[in-house]
C-alpha cells in the first residue's frame, strides 16, 4: 500500500532567491543605489574624481563596511529584500537598513526556486487578508517598484481537493475565506469531474475553486523589483556571511526568572566578508530571514530550540516496515509502510493506518504524542 503523511512539528519558511538580482560579472562585495536622475555638473564632477585618481595611478578607495544600523536583515531573498523595501518605503531617510546575506549574486541558491502562485486558500483570516493585499499589489507592481517589471502574471483561477476525511475542514475554510471577501465555489467530485475531465476524481469528496486573485507569476522578476527598488531607496547589501552576535551585560536590569546582574542583551551581529575578515555591526532590531539557515542564526542568538529535525536528518528505515525522512528543507516528515505480510496489503486503508502506522510512528518518534501532530 502506497501511500504518505506528513508530520507537521513546526513551520520554517524557506527563502527563495533568483541569480538575476544584480547584472555584470564582478562579485559585489556590497551594493548601493545611484539615482539615474542626477544634476549633470554632479555627475561630471564624480566622473572626474573617479576617473583623474585612476589615470594618475592612485587606487580606489576601499569601500567602508557599515558599523551601525537601526536595522539589520539577515537574508537577502524575499523575505529579507521584501522588509528591506518596506522599511525603506515607509521611512526612506529616517531609517538605516543592512541587509547581509552571503551570496548576492543568488548563485547557489537554484533549488529554492519559488513556485510563484498566488491564492486565497487559506485557514488563517490573516494570510487570506496577506494574499488580497499583494493580489492589489501585484495590480499596481510598476507603480510600487520600477516599470521594467514585468511579473507575466496569469490569472489561472486554482482549485483544492479533498478527500471524504478533509471535506469538512475544506468547506470550513471556505466559509472562512468568503467571509473575508474571497470569490470560491465549492464543487461536488461529479461537478469537478465535468469540469475538469482530465483529473481522477475517484478519492475526491469536495472541492473549492478560487477564481480572482488566484494565479501564478514570475517568482525572480518580483525578487529582482523587491532587491532593485530597495537598493534604490537606501538599502545597503552587504556581502557577508553571519557567524555570531556578541552580547552586552546589562547587570542592573530586574527580570523576572532571570538572575540579578547575568542579563546579556545583543548588542552586535558578527559577520564575515569574502576576504576573510570578521566585522560587526551595531543595531537596534534584527530581522531574521535566512530560510532553512534560520535555525542556525538562532543558535547564535542563544535562542532555545524545540526537538527539531537537522538538515541532515537521513532516512530512517526500522523493522516494523516504518520508513521516514525529511519533506525537502521544509521542518516536517514524510513517512509510509513497507507491507511486511500479506494480510496486511487487504486491509481497508483507514485500518492499515490506524491499527499499524499509527502505533508505529508514536513509538519512533518522541514529538509525535497525539493525531494533531499528523497530518
Amino acid at each position: 500500500m502506497a501511500f504518505q503523511r506528513a508530520i507537521f512539528t513546526s513551520f520554517q519558511g524557506s527563502i527563495k532567491r533568483s541569480d538575476s538580482m544584480l547584472s555584470g560579472s564582478k562579485k559585489v562585495l556590497s551594493t548601493r543605489y545611484c539615482s539615474n536622475h542626477v544634476n549633470p555638473a554632479i555627475k561630471t564632477w564624480k566622473l572626474l574624481t573617479k576617473q583623474v585618481p585612476a589615470a594618475l595611478g592612485v587606487g580606489e578607495t576601499e569601500y567602508v563596511y557599515p558599523e551601525h544600523a537601526d536595522v539589520v536583515i539577515i537574508g537577502g531573498g524575499f523575505i529579507g529584500a521584501s522588509a528591506a523595501y518596506w522599511l525603506k518605503s515607509r521611512a526612506v531617510h529616517g531609517i538605516e537598513v543592512v541587509v547581509l546575506d552571503k551570496d548576492t549574486m543568488y548563485k547557489d541558491v537554484q533549488q529554492n526556486l519559488s513556485l510563484g502562485t498566488l491564492t486565497q486558500h487559506f485557514s488563517l483570516p490573516e494570510n487570506i487578508q496577506l494574499s488580497q493585499y499583494s493580489a492589489e499589489f501585484f495590480r499596481n507592481v510598476k507603480e510600487h517598484l520600477a516599470s521594467d517589471v514585468d511579473l507575466q502574471y496569469m490569472p489561472t483561477g486554482s482549485i483544492v481537493l479533498a478527500s471524504e476525511k478533509y471535506a469538512n475542514k475544506l468547506e470550513y475554510n471556505a466559509t472562512l475565506q468568503k467571509e473575508q471577501g474571497s470569490r470560491l465555489e465549492l464543487l461536488q467530485a461529479e461537478d469537478i469531474k465535468q469540469r475538469y475531465p482530465w483529473l481522477n476524481t475517484t478519492d475526491v469528496k469536495l472541492g473549492c475553486v478560487g477564481y480572482e486573485s488566484e494565479g501564478i507569476f514570475n517568482s525572480w522578476s518580483l525578487l529582482k523589483g523587491y532587491l532593485q527598488k530597495s537598493i534604490e531607496l537606501g538599502a545597503n547589501y552587504v556581502n557577508a556571511e553571519v557567524t555570531g552576535f556578541e552580547f552586552k551585560h546589562l547587570r542592573d536590569l530586574l527580570m523576572e526568572g532571570v538572575t540579578p546582574g547575568t542579563f546579556q542583551k545583543i548588542n552586535k551581529v558578527i559577520y564575515k566578508t569574502p576576504d576573510g575578515q570578521e566585522r560587526s555591526i551595531k543595531f537596534a532590531a534584527c530581522i531574521v530571514a535566512a530560510g532553512n539557515e534560520s535555525a542556525k542564526v538562532a543558535e547564535f542568538a542563544r535562542v532555545d530550540k524545540a526537538s527539531e529535525l537537522g538538515l541532515h536528518a537521513p532516512h530512517v528505515i526500522d523493522t516494523s516496515g516504518l520508513w521516514l525522512r525529511r519533506n525537502g528543507l521544509e521542518n516536517n516528515l514524510l513517512f509510509g509502510m513497507v507491507p511486511l505480510s500479506d494480510d496486511s496489503k487487504d486491509m481497508p486503508e483507514e485500518d492499515y493506518y490506524n491499527n499499524i502506522i499509527l502505533p508505529s510512528i508514536k513509538n519512533r518518534l518522541l514529538s509525535c504524542n497525539t493525531e494533531n501532530d499528523i497530518w
